[in-house]
């Protein structure tokens, strides 16, 4: 091994021992044991034929045992490819003693409802993000959550990518020192044409995105907000914009741009769009620190420190990431596992609120709100 890439192996090396001493963490993450827990899926669209009936076909950690749409043929079509009933209504899946969890995969202005019959019936519950529709849902959730006993996430499903694990571990434990501040641009491409149409490279954009309650502030801010918070803590202030491109009078937002605070001091300033032209996903964040410099560009990691003046890609390590259903069995089995719960969702959605008022009145909006 030559000078230079030992010198390289030892840099890195250091890197990875000081977030191992920092979270007190080593070694690969266990795979879920015990036996495969009963699911009820509430929506049987396209989010619950992605990320959800493609893992509920391995049978474990959780089988499927019952499907509830409001479009009866898509549950009938979902429960036939995986042997589960058919729900006529989201009461009887909750009331289904086969259904021991349940996911709720249906646009958020349905998620409180169906979290609350799920939770008053003794059900663990998994909601898609955002977790309510308005902060005043996602405080009832909380508290009927905390009142049943029972496990309770929310799927923000870019904290269990290797990748943004390794991003946060990197801030959270000091690598750059004190971060002062983020930049750049969290969006995606690739969905819709000019005349809000699903693309012909994506024929299967889901049109409730271009909707009152499907602006990119409230479809992309969600996992934007959770990073930042995974990050940084708590939000302090925000500043907001939202302007749509599509002809007409306004329904919902296109582009949102976000001027964040937090209680560590650190701020962001980020754009998050559904027009990157060009890009199906767009990431790219550059975070400066007092001790050094991180830049995150899809996916990659590159590591800038005044004690080695250089940039470097990082390698993710292959101990990071979990599947997100694996993660909420042991949440279940385990109740001090770490997963992003209902807590992390209403403060999720008070900064969504936040963004919302902001964009409204044109001023900073401090946080809590409550």
């Amino acid at each position: 091994m030559s000078a230079p890439e030992l010198q390289e192996r030892t840099f890195l090396n250091l890197v990875k021992r000081r977030i191992a001493q920092k979270l007190g963490k080593g070694g690969a993450t266990m795979a879920p044991t015990g036996k495969a827990l009963g699911a009820g899926l509430i929506g049987a669209g396209n989010i619950a034929r992605w990320a959800y009936v493609p893992r509920l076909q391995r049978k474990f950690p959780f089988h499927l045992a019952a499907v509830f749409d409001v479009n009866q043929a898509g549950a009938k079509e979902v429960a036939a490819s995986t042997g589960a009933k058919a729900c006529g209504s989201v009461e009887e899946l909750v009331r289904d003693p086969a259904v021991e969890v349940v996911f709720i995969c249906t646009p958020a202005a349905f998620h409180c409802d169906a979290a609350l019959a799920a939770l008053a019936a003794g059900k663990h519950v998994l909601c898609e993000k955002p977790m309510a529709a308005t902060l005043a849902e996602a405080q009832r959730m909380l508290a009927a959550a905390e009142k049943s006993g029972k496990a309770h996430m929310v799927h923000f499903s870019y904290r269990f990518r290797p990748e943004f694990q390794f991003l946060a571990q990197l801030i959270q434990t000091g690598v750059i020192g004190r971060v002062y501040h983020v930049t750049g641009t969290f969006s995606q491409g690739k969905w819709f044409n000019e005349n809000s149409e699903p693309s012909s490279e994506r024929p299967d954009a889901t049109p409730w995105k271009l909707g009152v309650d499907g602006g990119v502030a409230e479809d992309l801010g969600p996992h934007l907000v959770d990073l930042c918070r995974s990050c940084f803590g708590e939000l302090t202030e925000v500043n907001a914009w939202k302007k749509s491109y599509r002809p007409g009078p306004f329904v919902s937002d296109d582009a949102c741009g976000l001027s964040l605070s937090f209680a560590n001091g650190a701020a962001a300033h980020v754009i998050t769009s559904r027009l990157a032209t060009g890009f199906k996903e767009h990431t790219s964040l550059e975070f400066s620190g007092s001790q050094g410099a991180i830049r995150f560009e899809h996916g990659e990691i590159s590591l800038w420190t005044r004690s080695e003046p250089r940039w470097r890609t990082l390698l993710i390590p292959q101990n990071l990431g979990r599947d997100f259903l694996d993660s909420f069995h042991t949440a279940i089995t385990n109740r001090d596992a770490k997963v992003p719960d209902f807590t992390d969702g209403l403060k999720n959605s008070e900064a969504l609120e936040a963004i919302v008022r902001s964009a409204k009145a044109g001023a900073t909006v401090k946080l809590p709100l409550t």
